[in-house]
């Protein structure tokens, strides 16, 4: 397992990202392509909440000089609709930087059978499936439910529309839903990863952090060590993550940094925040596996930051949320996925519970950007 690692900037990004992909060789000769970056939603590029146009730029550059037959740059965002697909794209810079290879992804849906508890089936995009070399382009960011997303939580993103609220319904804990992401990470592990950590998010992620300079690229061949790397960086223990956890034991790949070759400089990020909702070690342990079932961590809306876009209404995969003159809660049927956060553009949901008291009476410290 080697994990590559290189200073970066994104006024120059030809260099790194062609020793990334000369580093990790591929068969790209007349080979189909899918460029696959973490689009969360319509968000502007210095947001830092979505992989930046200049790193796709870079890559779809490099990959054309190596001769590949066909390219398509694609995502599935987490809004919904055929049209919100092409406006999350423009938003984000990713239209101009798809240099005419964009496609959209939610057009050519297709069933696939799923090994998972949760579903037997789920709707993944046609081009993951048809692609000869995936390329996957994620965003070095917390995520208040997963903990982190990264290379792994990307392939997510293979889902067209509503399904992912429906495996989000259907797997209601941070441990079942870290599973599913596995489960869907198994359809097409990607051929190589390059993530963008040139700006990282800290605390409330994945929208609604704050931002860090990092000044890195960061790619491999192995997804999940290529977190675990990611994790490093953060200061926290990739076997606090119940995905790479998952992962590993599935055979999937490595998360025991002792056997991972990292070439470059892995140095820790000074006082990461990791989201309110993750506490360490055994205290940690015991927090999400047996307390969190029962004091859940519930968004809470602030309706002064609120823009009444309803996409918190709209993307609740279990209606949850209710309308008056802006969104309101209802707690009995919130499964505290946050979706709602992920989705609102305006950053006007936060998380607050009885949780949050219990942790911070215990630990002795603040919950961060999150608390």
């Amino acid at each position: 397992m080697k994990v590559l690692i290189r200073p970066a900037c994104y006024d120059a990004m030809d260099g790194p990202v062609g020793e990334m992909l000369d580093s990790f060789p591929l068969p790209w000769k007349g080979a189909s392509v899918l460029v696959k970056p973490n689009v969360l939603g319509p968000w502007t590029a210095d947001a830092g909440v979505t992989t930046h146009p200049s790193v796709v730029r870079a890559i779809v550059r490099a990959i054309e000089a190596r001769g590949a037959g066909r390219i398509m740059v694609g995502d599935n965002p987490g809004l919904r609709g055929y049209a919100e697909n092409e406006r999350c794209f423009r938003t984000c810079g990713l239209m101009e930087a798809a240099g005419g290879h964009y496609v959209n992804m939610g057009k050519r849906p297709v069933k696939v059978k799923l090994a998972s508890r949760y579903a037997a089936e789920i709707t993944i995009s046609q081009e993951v499936l048809d692609c000869d070399i995936l390329v996957s382009v994620p965003k070095f960011k917390t995520h208040a439910l997963t903990m982190i997303t990264g290379a792994v939580k990307n392939t997510y993103g293979y889902i067209v529309g509503a399904e992912k609220a429906l495996l989000h319904a259907a797997a209601t804990s941070p441990e079942k839903f870290s599973e599913a992401v596995v489960d869907v990470y198994a359809v097409r592990p990607p051929d190589l990863s390059i993530m963008d950590a040139v700006v990282c998010m800290e605390g409330k992620g994945p929208s609604g952090g704050a931002l860090r300079e990092a000044g890195k690229l960061i790619a491999s061949d192995d997804a999940v060590a290529l977190d675990a790397v990611m994790c490093a960086m953060m200061g926290v223990k990739p076997e606090t993550i119940p995905m790479l956890n998952l992962a590993r034991a599935r055979g999937m790949g490595g998360i025991d940094l002792s056997s991972i070759t990292v070439d470059g400089p892995l140095e820790p990020i000074a006082e990461f925040a990791m989201p309110g909702t993750f506490t360490a070690g055994l205290f940690g342990f015991v927090i999400h596996r047996f307390v969190f079932p029962y004091l859940r961590t519930k968004p809470r809306f602030d309706l002064r930051k609120c823009t009444r876009c309803r996409a918190c209404y709209d993307l609740c995969p279990v209606q949850a949320i209710g309308w008056d003159d802006g969104p309101v809660l209802k707690r009995g049927k919130c499964i505290s996925c946050f979706c709602c956060m992920e989705s609102c553009p305006s950053n006007a949901v936060d998380l607050r519970g009885v949780l949050y008291k219990i942790r911070d009476a215990l630990t002795k410290k603040t919950a961060g950007p999150c608390g």
